[in-house]
């Protein structure tokens, strides 16, 4: 059986998440389906007073993130979600063959889209804007990290109107 790298992703960044007290983690089940039209925005909603984050993760090799590996749903629910004070939203990408993991807000990603024509973003983004990104450190076991997600709580500035 094939393993599937980017759902062992999301159970390393549950248990990271559940490690740390005061933190509450909601996993959004993928519907495959989309039955009846819906569709999750996310895999995770997270809230640590006094925030709530919607974070998806995703999983990629080599060293771009396609914006097509990124829903509609998923794109426009964080951009959403990202314009209500007190909410961050963004994507936690793992960029495998670097062994690197990054926090990217939904407005930066919206921000290389418009503004630059942007079709994917690179983990060699320009770093005036990667400025905005939050690396996750985590100690590596064979493939997979355990992740320090504490350290995703100390990062500043988390929101569009801080800038």
């Amino acid at each position: 059986m094939a393993v599937n790298r980017g759902k062992q992703f999301e159970q390393q960044i549950k248990k990271a998440f559940e490690k740390i007290p005061g933190v509450s983690i909601d996993r959004l089940h993928d519907q495959t389906t989309g039955y009846k039209g819906s569709q999750n925005i996310c895999d995770f909603i997270v809230y640590k007073e006094p925030y709530e984050y919607y974070i998806e993760c995703k999983s990629v090799h080599g060293k771009r993130l396609p914006f097509s590996n990124i829903t509609e749903t998923q794109w426009n629910g964080l951009l959403e979600k990202s314009k209500i004070e007190g909410v961050c939203a963004g994507i936690l990408c793992w960029w495998i063959d670097y062994d690197q993991t990054w926090f990217i807000p939904i407005w930066v990603l919206e921000d290389a889209k418009k503004v630059m024509g942007a079709k994917s973003i690179g983990i060699f983004y320009p770093c005036h804007m990667q400025a905005y990104w939050t690396y996750i450190p985590g100690k590596k076991r064979r493939v997979l990290f355990d992740y320090d997600m504490e350290s995703f709580f100390n990062w500043a500035p988390k929101f569009a109107k801080d800038i």
